[in-house]
């Protein structure tokens, strides 16, 4: 059974997320966050090999995705 995430999951992720974290909390694929970070799209840093991505950075991209999503309906 998939995991629910709500505003209080985001509120208690960490402020540096993993990709699976990261991956978990938009619903995204890992793939999809890998992407994203090659991209430049979301804020990174690197940490002993390991990328960790912003929450606030996802977040940002989340609210985005949703706009231009609902400009399009």
């Amino acid at each position: 059974m998939p995991r629910v995430v709500t505003l209080v999951t985001w509120a208690f992720a960490p402020e540096w997320l993993t990709v699976e974290e990261a991956a978990e909390l938009s619903g995204h694929d890992p793939e999809v966050i890998r992407e994203l970070i090659e991209d430049g799209t979301l804020e990174t840093r690197e940490e002993g090999g390991v990328y960790l991505i912003e929450k606030a950075s996802l977040r940002e991209f989340q609210e985005a995705l949703l706009m231009l999503r609902q400009l399009m309906e």
